[in-house]
């Protein structure tokens, strides 16, 4: 306990102005058949509740669903424990609950006390220390964070109390868990950071094949016509809503007559499902509904045909998007030899970002600062809501590093072995297939393949024929420096504002950078046109300074305006994409105010993007897909 109280000190001295974040994405459970008996593993109940983040910030209190979204109305008197806490800045992680007569959590209580309006039986069981007073404590070992914790909360029982620590090896208290009719236990790594997204240091051991199902239909209870008799559940796989059976119990009157009301509200004629199997074809054919609708339902396995068994509805889930919701396959456990304290950190041999699985997740892609496969999953994690609108459904091109960027690399157009094809958009294009994703599964099943970097073409998958994106790719030459590059960047904009164009600029991560138009879409010849004719303007009226023609020996000292990036077939880095380059730099959209406080185009890399995102009161690249801008002509 003590050397916890020595690294959370040595921490929040050099965090001491860590900004306070507006949200971290949770660090989620993975789901394994039993439970590690190891020494190095912190063992805690598993609540039945909603995951919150209670975020104080000088007085001010906000209670965040794992999504992000604001419940703090909620839930007023956990809010009003958490704004008496003895510090100015915290973040804490952990599930709102209410206990039943035994003080067990049940799901089913707090949906009532929700109803109701009741807030006397809630309670936040904290489990985690993100951030307080200045200090980012994400890096410390979790038992140092629950140590801060300790020392935060105190051991009360209130509104706001402490999520103990089970001293008991894994497997007994499973066993014990279970006896008593608790949800399962967590188990979690005890010298691990805190990583967002679903990994391998948080594991979760359930006794009841419990989670959340998306609805896709219903059927009204032959006792009464104005009250679901059964759901019809389903389950996200690959994008598609793929039909896993019925639940018919565990409604209350009350709760089926409501659940129709919402649920007929949300009709809709046709099957939102993949496939509709026979048995939902007959003459008690559901009534179809928006997919919208996630609830919890408890059951006992699935049969061979990938149908739950003896399902009992929970509840309604309104803190999980439907399209996150997927079937939970069981992992296999962590290993269970006790760690000595002599021995070394154990390398996990696979770890389970989304639904994609790492192998060799430890494997270093940047060994000049130590970043990790894992290292790099996670950070395409955290920005993905930042990057999902520039590469989502676009022609992409890889470069594969597999031993990291110290390694052989190779550029790479067409889907080939070494990345997992099922997670990828594979289209047929002159004898080849051509690369996209559609999700955040796509984007890691890059990195398993040991993509460094994506490239996007300026067009979408679907329509290749035509521009939607130009891109001013500002390469420097011999003896330029970094003010010339923002003055070029700078030019390119005032010559496009001439045509009424407005632009966007990034730095690339290497050298340049790009200065992106949005447009709608046009022949790939006429954007070509228009950039080159805006490329020799900028040549001809200042040749001193700017080429149109490539080349080394056409640069000298002055700066080429590659105009070639708008083609059908060429690409230019992705926002938010790393490099291989050292340090792990990141392409970073800019703000054109901002552009001239920046110190190079290689200054945002891996380790610093998220804070820097995390400080910027609205994307500068917001209105990027918003603009309707036709292509004129220049000159």
């Amino acid at each position: 306990m003590k050397r916890s109280r020595v690294l959370a000190k040595r921490a929040k001295r050099r965090s001491d102005r860590a900004a306070l974040p507006a949200f971290v994405e949770p660090c989620l459970a993975t789901l394994v058949d039993k439970a590690p008996d190891g020494g190095n593993w912190i063992h805690e109940i598993k609540f039945d509740g909603y995951r919150i983040q209670a975020r104080l910030d000088r007085g001010k209190v906000k209670l965040l669903t794992r999504k992000g979204l604001d419940w703090t109305g909620k839930f007023p008197t956990v809010a009003e424990a958490v704004g008496k806490l003895p510090a100015k800045t915290a973040l804490i992680d952990g599930e709102l609950v209410v206990d039943d007569a035994r003080g067990i959590s049940r799901f089913s209580f707090l949906q009532q006390d929700l109803k109701e309006g009741r807030h006397d039986r809630m309670a936040l069981d904290a489990f985690d220390l993100i951030y307080l007073d200045g200090a980012d404590l994400r890096a410390l070992p979790l038992a140092a964070r629950k140590a801060a914790l300790a020392k935060l909360i105190g051991h009360g029982r209130g509104a706001l109390r402490l999520s103990y620590t089970l001293t008991k090896p894994g497997p007994v208290l499973f066993r014990q868990a279970c006896k008593m009719g608790l949800e399962g236990i967590i188990c979690k790594r005890a010298n691990a950071p805190y990583r967002s997204g679903r990994g391998r240091d948080w594991l979760k051991i359930k006794c009841s094949d419990r989670q959340e199902f998306v609805v896709a239909g219903f059927v009204p209870s032959s006792a009464d016509a104005r009250a679901v008799g059964a759901l019809v559940l389903g389950v996200y796989a690959h994008g598609k809503l793929r039909y896993a059976g019925r639940t018919g119990t565990g409604f209350t009157h009350e709760s089926a007559r409501e659940l129709y009301r919402e649920l007929k509200a949300h009709a809709r004629k046709t099957s939102p499902l993949e496939l509709v199997p026979k048995e939902e074809r007959g003459v008690r054919a559901p009534v179809w509904v928006e997919p919208k609708f996630v609830v919890e339902v408890d059951f006992h396995g699935w049969t061979q045909r990938d149908r739950v068994r003896q399902a009992s509805f929970q509840g309604l889930r309104e803190d999980k998007p439907a399209k996150d919701v997927v079937r939970e396959v069981k992992a296999m456990a962590a290993a269970s030899k006790t760690a000595t304290k002599h021995s070394a950190p154990a390398r996990a041999a696979h770890a389970i970002v989304g639904h994609v699985t790492l192998s060799h997740p430890d494997r270093i892609y940047w060994h000049d600062v130590n970043i990790s496969k894992r290292d790099l999953a996670d950070y395409y994690t955290k920005v993905w809501k930042w990057m999902r609108p520039h590469v989502v459904g676009r022609p992409i091109a890889l470069l594969r590093c597999p031993e990291g960027a110290d390694g052989k690399c190779f550029f790479q157009k067409h889907a080939r072995t070494g990345i997992p094809t099922e997670y990828l958009r594979l289209v047929p294009e002159k004898g080849n297939q051509i690369i996209a994703i559609d999700d955040l599964d796509g984007m890691i099943a890059l990195v398993q393949g040991g993509v460094l970097e994506m490239h996007v073409r300026g067009s979408t998958i679907d329509d290749r024929e035509r521009a939607d994106r130009l891109v001013f790719d500002l390469d420097p030459g011999p003896s330029t420096d970094w003010n010339d590059m923002v003055a070029a960047a700078r030019a390119v904009r005032e010559y496009l504002a001439r045509v009424k164009l407005k632009s966007f600029v990034k730095t690339t991560g290497g050298r340049g950078l790009h200065v992106v138009v949005p447009i709608e879409p046009v022949a790939w010849s006429r954007a070509k046109e228009f950039a080159q004719a805006v490329a020799l303007a900028m040549a001809q009226d200042e040749p001193g300074r700017y080429t149109a023609t490539a080349g080394e020996s056409h640069r000298n000292q002055r700066i080429f305006i590659d105009y070639l990036r708008n083609s059908r077939e060429a690409t230019a880095i992705a926002p938010y994409s790393t490099r291989a380059r050292a340090g792990a730099p990141v392409a970073m959209p800019v703000d054109w105010a901002e552009l001239g406080s920046l110190k190079s185009a290689h200054q945002y890399t891996v380790r610093n993007a998220m804070q820097r995102l995390a400080r910027l009161s609205q994307d500068p690249w917001a209105n990027i897909g918003r603009l309707k801008q036709t292509l004129p002509r220049f000159g």
